[in-house]
C-alpha cells in the first residue's frame, strides 16, 4: 500500500473513530441472526464503521433457481427474523426483495439463500430476484434485472451451452449486461476435484484433463475391437516420450460422474469426430455417437457395483478421415447428483502442453464476467471444489484468449435460515461466495456512485489479497488458477477510493505549528483546546477518545497487513 493511501486511511480512521470516542455515533453491532462472519472476513464491518456504508441506494440482482418455491410463509418468517429485508424486519430494513419471476415448484430456494447472504454483508442494498431454469429464462432474467435498475447482478447458474472453448448465448447475455453498465458476477462453479489424501494426486486438482493439440497413438486392442474395419487412432495421454492411450481414474464406492469431451472446433463446422471409450469393471464400451455438428460428447463412468475403490480407464478415439484434425481437446468430470466422484487420476501434473484440473468454462469464463471462487469462513481455506482455470476461449470472442482463473474469492459456509437448501442452516459453494462479492460491490457503489463495471472490477481486484487465504493446492499449482486476485477487502477498496484531504492553511502569521491538544488528567478538557473545554465535555470524553485512538491504530494496522503478490495475467449447482 502506497504512502498516499496510508495517509487517506489514517485520516479517515482517526476522524471517524475519534468522533465516535468523543460522543459521536459508533457503528452498531450487526443486527439479525446471521452474525458478522462474512462482513468481518470481507472488511465490510470496518467499511461501515469508517465510511458509513451499508449498501443503501444500490440494487443487487440475483439469478438462481427459485426464491419462494417453498411458500410465502417461509419468506415472511425470514423477514420477521431478520434474514431478509421487508416490512417488519427487526433491524429496520423495510424494502422487501422484488421478485421479478419465480422459479419452478419443488426447487430449494437457493436464490433466497443468496439473498440472505447479500443482506448479511450489505443490509441496506435493495435486492431483486429473477428465477431461471432454462437459457430463455436466464436471458430474460438478465434483461428484467437491468430494466429494474440493478447495478450489480450475480448468478449461480449452469447455463445451457456452457462448455470449454466456447462463449455461447448465456455468455453473450452476461457480456451484454456489462456493456449496459452492470457489474456481472458469476459463481465460478463447484466442479473442482482434489486428489484424495494418501493417493498420488493428493494436493492436485484432478477434475479435468486437457491438451493444446490432439496427440494420436495406437488404440489398445480392446478399444480397436469396437471398431472393426474402421480407421481410428487414440489420444496419447502421456505428455512425455512414452505413449499411453488410456487415462486411469480411481473411483470410490457409490460414485458416478459425467464426462464431457470437448474439442476446439466451431459448432456447425466440425471436421473431426471423437468418441469416449470406457473400460469399467473389465467391460469396454463406447459412448453414444454425438451430434456431428457439435464438438462435444458425453459419457457416464462410475463404481456402483463394488464396495471398494476400483480403477476405470478412459480412451478418446478419433475417426481418421481426410478432414480429421488435431484440435485442442478437453475431458471434464462433473459429479452426478447424490454420488461421490473420482479420488485419483493417473496423470495429475500439468505440463507445457497439458493442463490438469481446469473446470472454469462457459459464461463464468467470459473475460468481462467477475467469476468468484469460495473460501471457507470456518478456516479461511480455499474450497477445493471451486472451479479452476485457465480457460482457453476460441469461439464467441473477437480473438482467442486465455482467462487465467476465477477473478477473485468470496466467502462461503455461511449461516442461512432453515427454510432454504433443504433445511441445512448453512450455505456452502461458490453459490454462497458469489453473493458476498455482489454485496461488497454494492458497498463500494454506495461510497462511489457511478463507477463503471470496468473500474469497479479494477478497484475490487487491486485491493483484494491472498494474505489471509490458505491454499489447499500443491505449490506447483499457480495461484492465479484458483484464487485470481485473492479475497475481496471492502475496507481497503474504499480507502483506495477516498481522495486525499486538502491541507488546511496554516492560520499562524509566524508559521508556527498549531498546538496539538494534550490531554490533562482530570481537567475535563485539554491544554490548548478551548473548543473542547467550551463544550462542557465530561471527563469520560478524554479516555474515550484515547480508546478510540487505540482502536484507530489497530484498524490502520489491519489496512497495512501484507497484500497479495501480483501475478501476470456442494451443492450440485454453482
Amino acid at each position: 500500500m502506497g504512502g498516499t493511501r496510508v495517509g487517506v486511511a489514517v485520516v479517515a480512521l482517526l476522524g471517524g473513530l475519534l468522533t465516535a470516542g468523543a460522543g459521536g455515533a459508533a457503528a452498531a453491532e450487526p443486527c439479525g441472526p446471521a452474525g458478522d462472519t462474512a462482513r468481518r472476513l470481507l472488511g465490510a464491518d470496518t467499511a461501515e464503521s469508517v465510511f458509513g456504508v451499508d449498501g443503501t441506494g444500490v440494487k443487487v440482482g440475483i439469478i438462481s433457481n427459485s426464491f419462494a418455491a417453498r411458500g410465502q410463509a417461509d419468506v415472511d418468517a425470514d423477514v420477521a427474523a431478520g434474514w431478509l429485508p421487508g416490512p417488519g424486519n427487526p433491524c429496520g430494513y423495510e424494502t422487501p426483495v422484488t421478485v421479478l419471476s419465480e422459479g419452478a415448484d419443488g426447487e430449494d430456494d437457493e436464490g433466497r439463500a443468496m439473498a440472505q447472504v447479500v443482506h448479511q454483508v450489505a443490509p441496506g442494498a435493495e435486492i431483486l430476484f429473477a428465477g431461471s431454469n432454462s437459457l430463455d429464462s436466464y436471458e430474460s432474467g438478465i434483461a428484467d434485472l437491468i430494466a429494474h435498475g440493478a447495478s450489480v447482478i450475480v448468478d449461480d447458474e449452469s447455463v445451457g451451452g456452457d462448455r470449454p472453448y466456447h462463449i455461447d448465448a448465456g455468455g453473450r447475455a452476461a457480456r451484454a449486461a456489462v456493456e449496459a453498465g452492470v457489474l456481472y458476477i458469476a459463481a465460478a462453479g463447484n466442479f473442482g476435484v482434489a486428489g484424495a489424501p494418501g493417493r498420488p494426486s493428493a494436493g492436485f486438482p484432478i477434475g479435468a484433463w486437457s491438451t493444446v493439440a490432439y496427440r494420436p497413438t495406437v488404440c489398445p486392442g480392446e478399444v480397436a475391437a469396437l471398431y472393426p474395419g474402421e480407421l481410428i487412432d487414440c489420444l496419447d495421454f502421456d505428455p512425455g516420450e512414452a505413449e499411453d492411450a488410456s487415462l486411469t481414474v480411481t473411483m470410490p464406492a457409490k460414485s458416478l460422474m459425467t464426462g464431457s469431451l470437448d474439442w476446439a472446433e466451431d459448432d456447425g463446422d466440425v471436421s473431426t469426430s471423437f468418441d469416449y471409450v470406457l473400460t469399467v469393471d473389465g467391460r469396454t464400451t463406447k459412448s453414444t455417437p454425438s451430434n456431428p455438428q457439435v464438438a462435444s460428447a458425453f459419457a457416464e463412468i462410475g463404481n456402483l457395483s463394488s464396495s471398494d475403490p476400483i480403477e476405470n480407464t478412459v480412451s478418446v478415439v478419433r475417426h481418421v478421415t481426410p478432414t480429421a484434425g488435431t484440435p485442442p481437446i478437453s475431458v471434464t468430470w462433473a459429479q452426478a447428483e447424490g454420488y461421490d466422484v473420482l479420488i485419483d487420476q493417473e496423470y495429475y501434473r500439468s505440463t507445457d502442453t497439458d493442463v490438469v484440473g481446469t473446470t472454469l468454462y462457459g459464461h463464468r469464463a467470459v473475460p468481462a464476467v467477475f467469476s468468484v471462487a469460495a473460501m471457507n469462513a470456518a478456516d479461511s481455506t480455499l474450497e477445493t471444489y471451486s472451479s479452476l482455470g485457465p480457460a482457453a476461449l476460441y469461439f464467441g470472442v473477437p480473438e482467442p484468449v486465455v482467462v487465467p482463473g476465477p477473478t477473485a474469492v468470496g466467502v462461503d459456509n455461511l449461516p442461512t435460515s432453515n427454510s432454504v437448501l433443504g433445511g441445512s442452516g448453512w450455505f456452502r459453494g461458490t453459490s454462497a461466495a458469489s453473493p458476498t462479492v455482489a454485496a461488497a460491490a454494492a458497498l463500494v457503489l454506495q461510497h462511489t456512485p457511478g463507477l463503471s463495471p470496468v473500474r469497479l472490477r479494477e478497484v475490487l481486484t487491486e485491493n483484494a489479497g491472498t494474505g489471509r487465504l490458505l491454499q489447499p493446492w500443491d505449490a506447483s499449482v499457480a495461484p492465479e488458477r484458483s484464487v485470481g486476485a485473492g479475497l475481496i477487502d471492502v475496507a481497503a477498496t474504499l480507502s483506495a477510493l477516498t481522495p486525499e484531504p486538502t491541507p488546511t492553511p496554516d492560520p499562524s502569521p509566524t508559521g508556527d505549528p498549531t498546538p496539538v491538544p494534550v490531554p490533562v488528567p482530570g481537567g475535563g478538557g485539554s491544554a490548548g483546546s478551548p473548543a473542547l473545554a467550551a463544550t462542557g465535555a465530561p471527563d469520560a470524553a478524554v479516555p474515550a477518545a484515547l480508546a478510540a485512538l487505540a482502536a484507530a491504530i489497530g484498524a490502520v494496522a489491519l489496512l497495512l497487513r501484507p497484500r497479495r503478490t501480483r501475478h501476470p495475467v456442494r451443492r450440485s449447482r454453482a
